[in-house]
């Protein structure tokens, strides 16, 4: 349309955006191209109505990214050092499961070391990539749904319809992914056992697949907290992720930064009062970043904030994650404002009792 000039979404809208969605990791708008534009006719000509929507999308993108650069150079870490995830090799959860349980209760992250073997880090690894592959080839030839394979990412990248960071699907029907599963809840079993419990649910069987070029994600949670002033009568037991590292992460791989206890309600409560009140909190809170070696495992409450690093480096960061909790059901309709990297098929279908725990 010509004069028509669509002002790019400001990062304070953003930040509200975000900060009211609950989960910037997967409801962030996809940026698509190639989609299919309904079109209408006016007095001043023919206008794609969904490449107005691409157009605002893309610039909403760009600001996001701007935005996710301030907080990394200007905000996290301002008031306190960032300091390594504290972290034990995994054998400590077999005489004190229930203290780091509690650790982590208190403070929503955490690091095990060596949770997988090399062996299963390589076959899971090598699983992830081909059948993204494929995944790929198939949704862009139109034979497969998007959001049946992969989810909304926070700062994705301005690279076609996958972006350099992608959420792709995992699916149980895979025995490599089984596999993966079941070892990870063996090793950890004592501690799961008092984090949720034996019959504790599935919510997530997803990757995190961040190429180079993947730019800083915004600080974010993946889900809200509940009770809140939106939802006063509704409550949900936590939901943990744990982010299992599938090569060596370096430092210019980009590592995930937490922000330890931001998981609590007055936490949320400061994060969502407005976007300098943001900033200023966000400046006050300790920081935390994984630096995972390959098999090692960072598990944090999905409530907690926290950011994926940009990856500079020429090589490829796949993360293998699973989400669990004692709570059965997300108790807003259709996954609003939760945790729902999954498919369709295994959704709410699979517990850790059924891993073995």
């Amino acid at each position: 349309m010509a004069g028509l000039r669509l002002a790019p979404p400001s990062p304070e809208m953003l930040v509200s955006f975000q900060g009211i969605s609950g989960s910037a990791r997967r409801s962030s708008p996809q940026f698509r191209v190639g989609l299919t534009r309904k079109r209408y006719t006016n007095k001043r000509g023919v206008v794609s109505m969904s490449l107005m929507a691409e157009v605002a999308e893309k610039a909403a993108a760009l600001n996001a990214e701007r935005l996710a650069r301030k907080e990394g150079k200007d905000l996290v870490g301002k008031k306190h050092p960032i300091e390594p995830l504290r972290s034990w090799p995994v054998e400590v959860v077999q005489t004190k499961g229930d203290i780091l349980a509690q650790y982590l209760e208190k403070q929503g992250c955490a690091c095990l070391r060596g949770v997988l073997s090399s062996e299963t880090v390589d076959k899971v690894l090598n699983h992830i990539n081909e059948e993204s592959d494929r995944a790929k080839v198939a949704v862009s030839n139109g034979s497969e749904e998007f959001g049946d394979r992969f989810g909304g990412v926070n700062c994705r990248g301005i690279n076609g319809l996958f972006g350099n960071r992608q959420d792709f699907f995992l699916s149980m029907q895979e025995p490599v992914v089984v596999e993966g599963l079941q070892e990870a809840v063996k090793s950890m079993a004592p501690f799961l056992h008092s984090l949720v419990g034996h019959d504790a649910m599935l919510h997530e069987i997803s990757s995190i697949v961040s190429d180079p070029a993947s730019p800083r994600q915004c600080i974010h949670a993946d889900t809200i907290h509940l009770p809140c002033p939106q939802y006063p009568s509704v409550s949900m037991p936590p939901l943990y992720t744990f982010f299992i590292a599938l090569q060596d992460i370096s430092d210019d791989m980009g590592h995930t930064t937490f922000l330890p206890q931001t998981h609590t309600e007055q936490a949320h409560l400061l994060w969502n009062s407005g976007p300098r009140q943001k900033e200023i909190f966000i400046t006050t809170c300790k920081a935390e970043i994984s630096s995972l070696k390959k098999g090692d495992v960072a598990i944090f409450d999905s409530r907690l904030l926290h950011a994926g690093g940009a990856n500079t480096s020429n090589h490829r960061r796949v993360l293998f994650y699973f989400t669990a909790s004692a709570g059965q059901r997300w108790p807003l309709p259709n996954g609003l404002h939760g945790s729902n990297s999954v498919r369709k098929a295994d959704q709410w279908n699979y517990q850790l009792c059924d891993l073995g725990l």
